[in-house]
């Protein structure tokens, strides 16, 4: 059987994220177009995080907002899958903030299963 007929091409529900997210479950503001709503942040990597919003909006891959909570300040994010109530945002933001971010994650305890 030829090399070629083993490969296996890996499908996107196959990636992995690029860093290891922490529970992490605060209140905060998700801004949009569409306004503002009150959320609250599932789990936080170091490059995006978890959400939740129970009201009903329309926020759709690509929409960009901002992440608004005391400890972060105001995050510029872009939303990376939706699948309402939950939904998954990447951080678009500058190393101010990321610094933050990073300080946050690190008081956060690991993910059950986490290795440190």
């Amino acid at each position: 059987m030829p090399a070629d007929a083993m490969r296996v091409v890996p499908s996107p529900l196959d990636q992995r994220r690029r860093s290891e997210r922490r529970p992490c479950p605060l209140a905060v503001v998700v801004r949009s177009t569409a306004g503002d709503h009150a959320a609250r942040l599932l789990d936080l990597s170091s490059g995006g995080a978890g959400i939740r919003i129970d009201t009903l909006v329309a926020l759709k891959p690509g929409t960009r907002f901002i992440l608004i909570h005391p400890a972060l300040g105001e995050v510029p994010c872009i939303l990376r899958w939706a699948m309402h109530p939950r939904y998954g945002a990447e951080f678009q933001t500058g190393s101010y903030t990321l610094s933050r971010i990073g300080a946050l994650y690190d008081s956060l305890p690991p993910a059950p299963g986490e290795i440190l």
